[in-house]
């Protein structure tokens, strides 16, 4: 049993109406339940019920058990002083207002049919190979998902949000470094992201600004910061690059990153961390101010013209120093584009919408249906039971269904489970 169910079973009144009593034997008639809070304090709000002989209007506390009442502390907390009624599955103590009075108790248990709990843990606690709702998920209406994807969709960016909102206020306000820092982080990947976030942040953004004029003094703060260059070489590149940064490192009183935290294991050449961040240093050197250009593009297509840049002229003939490969500009592939797009890109426009007033939600969608969809393993177990994968927008709307709802079984938080529970 999850708290959920109750709040489902209270919110649309899913259980016998016809004789409730309170525990202390006062007859209960629901005029409302309320409306379900999202926010902190009890769980409803302005509900309207009737004990006894008063009709009482207030916020309704709903537990597994009473005794979850002073577990939480809510009894020290002024925001539940004025629960009229506690909703609870299982009676197992006494709660008392802090006048002390008991508090008016509910005990669902005794009028919720026995079919109904059993298919709820059918349908949604017994294990699954996916997801909990695998077997009927072939059911729900396909004219319902478009509708419960773009609510995934802007839940996930909502999130990306607020660690843009985090990155503004370490900023004071400064989009153009939060964007570097969000780029950054992007182009390292699941595998380095937090390790090149933590190099963005080693620095002003300020210094990025005086030396974007020369490419390669952009390498040397990137990668000595990385501490990608602290071993003794007689390679000409790498000790030029050493150079340059010991005067950067000193004349701006750098610190590099306390470890090198980089890693090139199990990594495509492609992908190797000296390539990314020759990219990002001929990215910000070419393109100037890139945040206000992402900004202002309105399509990913025109967006994508200020990302073509390839790296200095080593890196065509290099993946890591000392170790020469054929002749090959290290251009920042499509596929790669997508994957900032949809990480980068399109979480920091949301966020700078919102930020300005602007309508956010609208361009969102737009580009969000433009962006092809990734191929990962829960992509493909959802277009293995039949679920649409066919844009950006679409999947990350099923990575953040089965990673916020899905895997944490808030079933009855979602539109799949609801609708197969609501009869």
């Amino acid at each position: 049993m999850k708290e959920d169910f109750l709040h489902f079973i209270w919110r649309f009144q899913k259980f016998d109406l016809t004789q409730l009593q309170s525990t202390s034997g006062l007859p209960i008639h629901v005029e409302s339940p309320g409306t379900l809070n999202h926010h902190s304090g009890p769980d409803f709000l302005n509900a309207r019920v009737r004990i006894g002989d008063l009709l009482w209007n207030g916020p309704v506390e709903i537990h597994l058990k009473s005794s979850s009442w002073y577990h939480h502390r809510h009894h020290q907390d002024p925001a539940y002083d004025q629960v009229i009624l506690h909703v609870v599955w299982e009676v197992d103590i006494e709660i008392s207002r802090s006048s002390g009075k008991l508090l008016p108790t509910l005990c669902l248990a005794d009028y919720v049919a026995s079919e109904q709990v059993v298919r709820y843990q059918k349908q949604f606690l017994s294990p699954t190979e996916f997801i909990p709702c695998e077997k009927d998920i072939n059911h729900f209406p396909d004219a319902a998902w478009p509708t419960w994807k773009e609510r995934l969709f802007v839940e996930r960016m909502e999130e990306k949000v607020s660690v843009v909102n985090a990155h503004l206020a370490a900023t004071q306000n400064d989009w153009e470094a939060v964007f570097f820092r969000m780029l950054f982080q992007g182009f390292g990947l699941n595998v380095n992201g937090k390790a090149f976030l933590e190099v963005a942040q080693s620095f002003p953004f300020k210094i990025v600004r005086k030396l974007r004029s020369d490419v390669v003094q952009l390498e040397a703060l990137f990668m000595g910061q990385a501490r990608l260059l602290s071993e003794e070489s007689e390679l000409n590149y790498y000790q030029d690059l050493k150079s340059r940064y010991a005067f950067i490192k000193k004349k701006y009183r750098l610190r590099p990153v306390p470890k090198r935290s980089v890693v090139f294991a199990r990594l495509r050449p492609a992908n190797f961390p000296t390539v990314r961040l020759a990219q990002l240093a001929q990215l910000f050197s070419d393109q100037g101010i890139l945040f206000q250009r992402v900004i202002d593009a309105a399509t990913p297509e025109k967006a994508s013209l200020y990302f073509t840049s390839a790296t200095s002229d080593y890196w065509k003939t290099h993946y890591n120093f000392g170790v020469a490969s054929r002749s090959l500009p290290k251009k920042i592939s499509p596929r790669f584009f997508d994957l900032l797009l949809i990480n980068t890109l399109l979480p920091i426009r949301f966020a700078y919408a919102q930020f300005k007033d602007l309508d956010a939600v609208s361009p969102l969608f737009e580009w969000g249906s433009q962006i092809p969809s990734e191929h990962n393993v829960i992509t493909a177990s959802f277009t293995r039971l039949g679920v649409p994968v066919n844009s950006g927008m679409d999947s990350q709307s099923l990575l953040h269904l089965k990673k916020k709802y899905c895997d944490l079984k808030k079933c009855l938080s979602c539109a799949l489970g609801f609708y197969f529970l609501k009869d």
